[in-house]
């Protein structure tokens, strides 16, 4: 069945009829729902309700519990499969937060789908059987068609904590149900029975609410979890795009890869850590991480996506600092390099060497980011020990009319030998053309070397000449 006008008109037909007043963005979020929901629901399987019942017996039955619903804190959506009641509960209140709890691939896929469209931040999606062992620390519970109440109390006695509540949406003839779950043992950990009965169209409804008033075992606080099940969670999307340049830079966030940049990084530079991105928890068993980082688990069959330079996990997701302005006309007071190398791991191996020999970095223009992964996997965490600079383009060096700054170039003066300012400025070139049509011979120095050979890499020959002149000092 294919959306259409007169199916919006149905829509907005029922929820005024059941009183549930909805803003433009509500509204909007509720037939993007639709829509998505009608071209999936086939082959996905996602509910055998005929489209028309879809609307009283999903959107506005789970619509309709906002209004009865205390405010939650963290709510659970026990067995949520195509997202109900939870989807209809975050939009209704953007505030709440709420984890959608559903193990089957297909549905997941269309959680996730869903939750990106519709743009709702305060969702998430917990990709497994819910059982004794979950993770997560929540504030209620709420299901629909869960299974029965005894078990469903049974299972919430065992990771709602004291005064958490549980909500439970089921038809009219509840009170059997009721009946039977006082008989199992896990009815006494709750207290503050209620039922909240209602209408929607010609059905009728009922809400179960439950208090628990026994203590849970204690849990030690652990990292915030967040598992990922499909290459379409917007999240995981976001991290694809930082491992593009220009995303990187406008995102001011990188990712790193490798065990051992990792190790450093939670060390040594915990407040720029956003998140851990790994598999499973023994990903993180040699590591110390701190309760208030968010931990991500991606499925293994999509981690590889991300891990474009084979490390395997953990990948630490991290925000980066600004560069700091170049002020031209400052003398400094010992060699600084001036960079415009556009391949990212030129850019990391010259940013390392020139934390070695205690330089500071002018990225030019032309300069890959240094908080690009490649960069960031040859620099290390030296990225984050050298003072970096935004300079200009390396075009407009000559320009500047400074005496200081020299060019490092094959055809240049032997720089054993060249008579050199103390607060050197040594300009590389742009990897193949390099600066020597640009700069006039007596401003360029050259590390001696075999005639036969052309040039030298970019980013090694800055290594050298910064221990020559480190030497000379």
């Amino acid at each position: 069945m294919f959306f259409t006008k007169d199916r919006a008109k149905n829509l907005l037909l029922e929820f005024n009829l059941a009183g549930v007043e909805l803003s433009d963005l509500q509204w909007r979020r509720f037939l993007r729902l639709d829509q998505l929901l009608l071209q999936n629901i086939d082959h996905l399987d996602l509910t055998r309700t005929n489209p028309h019942q879809l609307i009283l017996k999903h959107y506005l039955d789970s619509a309709l519990v906002a209004d009865f619903l205390p405010e939650p804190g963290t709510l659970l959506d026990l067995g949520s499969g195509a997202g109900f009641p939870g989807l209809p509960l975050a939009i209704r209140r953007p505030h709440w937060r709420v984890i959608l709890a559903e193990p089957r691939l297909k549905r997941l896929a269309f959680l996730e789908e869903a939750i990106d469209l519709l743009g709702l931040t305060n969702v998430q999606v917990y990709p497994h059987k819910v059982g004794s062992s979950f993770p997560g620390l929540i504030d209620a519970i709420i299901t629909r068609d869960f299974g029965p109440l005894p078990e469903i109390v049974e299972l919430a006695a065992t990771i709602l904590p004291q005064k958490g509540q549980l909500f439970v949406l089921k038809g009219p003839m509840i009170d059997q149900e009721i009946a039977d779950a006082a008989k199992n043992s896990a009815w006494a950990n709750f207290t503050n029975l209620a039922v909240k009965y209602y209408q929607v169209g010609s059905h009728k409804r009922s809400l179960l609410s439950l208090t628990k008033k026994t203590p849970s075992q204690p849990k030690t606080p652990t990292p915030r979890v967040t598992e990922i099940a499909s290459p379409q969670n917007p999240r995981f999307r976001s991290w694809l795009k930082l491992l593009e340049g220009r995303h990187q830079r406008r995102q001011g966030q990188t990712l790193a890869f490798g065990a051992k940049i990792t190790q450093e990084l939670l060390l040594n530079q915990g407040d720029r850590i956003l998140g851990i991105i790994a598999t499973n928890p023994r990903d993180l068993a040699n590591l110390t991480i701190k309760s208030h980082w968010p931990v991500f688990f991606l499925r293994p069959e999509i981690f590889p996506e991300l891990d474009v330079l084979g490390t395997g996990p953990p990948i630490i997701w991290l925000k980066t600092p600004p560069l700091l302005d170049w002020d031209e006309t400052q003398i400094q007071p010992s060699p600084w390099l001036l960079v415009p190398f556009q391949d990212p791991k030129n850019v990391g191996a010259v940013i390392r060497s020139a934390a070695a020999m205690e330089t500071a970095v002018v990225l030019l223009t032309e300069a890959a980011s240094p908080f690009h992964f490649r960069a960031l996997r040859a620099a290390g965490p030296a990225v984050f020990q050298t003072p970096l600079f935004q300079g200009p383009s390396y075009r407009s060096l000559p320009d500047l009319g400074r005496a200081d700054i020299y060019a490092l170039s094959p055809r240049g003066d032997n720089i054993f030998q060249a008579n050199l300012p103390k607060g050197l400025g040594l300009a590389l070139g742009v990897e193949g053309p390099g600066l020597d049509s640009l700069w006039p011979r007596e401003k360029k120095i050259a590390i001696p070397m075999n005639p036969q050979v052309e040039s030298l890499n970019g980013a090694t020959a800055a290594a050298m000449a910064l221990a020559i002149l480190k030497a000379r000092r």
